[in-house]
């Protein structure tokens, strides 16, 4: 675990970054936002990339890849380009945002009738913007295929595959979400529609989430190890020991004896259902009604509780996922 510990660190934080960018970016393109929001977060997400990208030069290397044997080392290589390219992509993308005093919903009536340098603007902010999207989704098929055979099956590797992208909608859209319900505690006169898209996002990401891990199989998936009964090791025969000096008696369990463990992945996979579906499905509705209302408060409240929840799921999917590993 302590090997692996790393990885899941790196897949997480790689997911979240493609995921919040990508939301950033979608309600960028719907001009339903004030743009100190875009301004502010598009540079958040820049720090959170490069720290991404650092942590891979790290721990994810296609050198240290490699030296696990189930993992496709075809694959490793391209993981470095395509995660410096979606970073290298939004660097512009935010400076466009910057000089773009039009950008945002606070923008969009004056867009109109504006010169060809405002429209200019946009139109190389989005392009670099979708630029760096596929290169984020380009860096989630290469993970994919990297840890695809770890599945069981050629129709689990592709839901291997497709989790990555599920997973980063679902983590990437909470966040940003939960950041937009902050900000409207600041601009309560802030429509209520971009913040039950994000929300949308991140319920449609959690339901497919739900639905690749039980038509995968690995739901409870358990590892040997954990099931295993170790009997204790037993003395064959006893060192000659001076009479001068006293021995304690040493404890031996007696033969047989199970080794029990804190907790086993069948109790695991239980918990990562409830931790990262159950109650996050259940609180997405009740934030949807808020946001409705327009309780915002309330449901920023509820959105700091998924991010906690998601986020501690995909941590305990990836360990469990990963356990082929050691």
């Amino acid at each position: 675990m302590l090997l692996t510990l790393p990885l899941i660190l790196f897949i997480v934080l790689t997911e979240l970054s493609i995921g919040a960018f990508t939301v950033l970016y979608l309600l960028d393109w719907r001009n339903q936002v004030k743009r100190s929001f875009l301004v502010t977060y598009a540079i958040i997400y820049v720090i959170l990339s490069g720290l991404t990208v650092l942590f891979q030069q790290s721990f994810a290397t296609p050198g240290l890849l490699n030296t696990f044997g189930l993992l496709d080392k075809g694959w490793t290589g391209y993981l470095p380009l395509t995660l410096l390219l979606f970073l290298l992509l939004m660097l512009p993308y935010t400076i466009f945002l910057w000089f773009d005093k039009r950008a945002g919903v606070d923008g969009k009536k004056k867009a109109e009738g504006e010169g060809a340098k405002r429209s200019l603007l946009r139109i190389l902010r989005m392009t670099c913007g979708g630029l760096a999207i596929l290169a984020g989704l380009a860096t989630l098929l290469v993970l994919g295929m990297i840890f695809r055979p770890l599945a069981t099956s050629s129709i689990a590797g592709a839901i291997t595959v497709g989790s990555f992208f599920a997973s980063a909608l679902a983590l990437g859209g909470v966040m940003t979400a939960m950041w937009l319900g902050h900000w409207y505690l600041v601009t309560p006169a802030l429509s209520e529609k971009p913040l039950q898209f994000a929300t949308t996002l991140v319920l449609i990401g959690v339901l497919v989430q739900l639905a690749f891990t039980f038509t995968s199989g690995s739901a409870f998936a358990a590892s040997p190890a954990s099931n295993t009964v170790k009997p204790a090791a037993t003395a064959t025969s006893t060192p000659a020991v001076s009479a001068a000096t006293p021995v304690p008696k040493a404890q031996v369990k007696p033969p047989g004896a199970p080794v029990v463990t804190p907790l086993g992945t069948d109790a695991i996979s239980w918990l990562r259902i409830l931790v990262a579906f159950i109650l996050p499905l259940a609180l997405l509705g009740f934030i949807l009604k808020l946001v409705h209302d327009r309780s915002f408060q309330s449901a920023t409240g509820m959105l700091y509780l998924v991010v906690v929840l998601t986020l501690a799921g995909e941590a305990m999917a990836r360990a469990l996922f990963l356990m082929g590993l050691q």
